[in-house]
């Protein structure tokens, strides 16, 4: 089988989308978490669902690697908004991803470091492939609100405080909040694997309405499932 990319999503609703556009071929269990391999648009792909956290989201990025070798990985889903220009239904394509509950700071180091190994060598930003996240944000333009490219920030806390939200911006300029992009973006590091974080935008501070948030998700799984099969022959 050809190196395939990867697919994940933390819930159910963000790849069952996907997972309906796909020519299964098998689903196989790791780790006990559940992997479609198969293709998309003809493409070698596999899918799967993590589970909302940064372990989680770790774990299963690195069985994904271990088991298929994929040659990128892409994580879908939705996130709050960070800043005026960011609105819900606005997608944002992370150019880095931090971790911004991770907490050293009594030691003398920044908020966010970590220190990766082999050698300690220090990051507060998980880079992400650009390459990847330019060819993603040129195919959405059609289909969101409108995109965006820049840092999202990854806790394990599900954020709904507009005042959090913006020293999330002052600190790290982050665009969107999530609860997995980071850590997954971490694991694709340590194992030299290119990846991209796509994030729909669910509710924002600075936006009054109201939104149902699990027709939102399904929502914008379908239009992340038309972006990838659209977009993934070129990835």
């Amino acid at each position: 089988m050809k190196q395939p990319i990867g697919i994940l999503g933390a819930m159910a609703v963000e790849i069952e989308a996907v997972l309906s556009a796909m020519e299964i071929r098998s689903v196989e269990e790791h780790s006990s978490m559940k992997f479609h391999v198969g293709t998309l648009s003809g493409v070698e792909c596999v899918t799967v669902q993590c589970s909302v956290g940064k372990v989680n989201s770790a774990l299963c990025a690195q069985v994904l690697i271990d088991h298929y070798a994929p040659r990128a990985v892409i994580n879908i889903g939705v996130a709050g908004g960070i800043g005026k220009e960011v609105h819900i239904g606005d997608v944002v394509l992370a150019t880095a991803c931090v971790q911004y509950d991770f907490d050293s700071t009594a030691l003398g180091d920044p908020l966010a470091q970590l220190n990766l190994p082999p050698d300690g060598r220090p990051v507060v930003e998980f880079p992400c492939d650009e390459g990847l996240a330019r060819r993603l944000e040129e195919a959405a333009q059609g289909l969101y609100g409108k995109a965006h490219r820049g840092v999202i920030a990854t806790g394990d806390r599900f954020l709904a405080d507009g005042e959090a939200g913006q020293r999330l911006f002052e600190t790290f300029g982050a665009l969107a909040c999530e609860m997995e992009g980071a850590s997954i973006a971490h694991a694709c590091l340590l194992n030299q694997t290119p990846c991209a974080v796509l994030r729909t935008i669910s509710d924002n501070a600075n936006d009054s309405g109201k939104v149902d948030f699990l027709t939102f998700a399904q929502e914008s799984a379908e239009k992340a499932q038309k972006l990838l099969c659209g977009v993934i022959g070129s990835l």
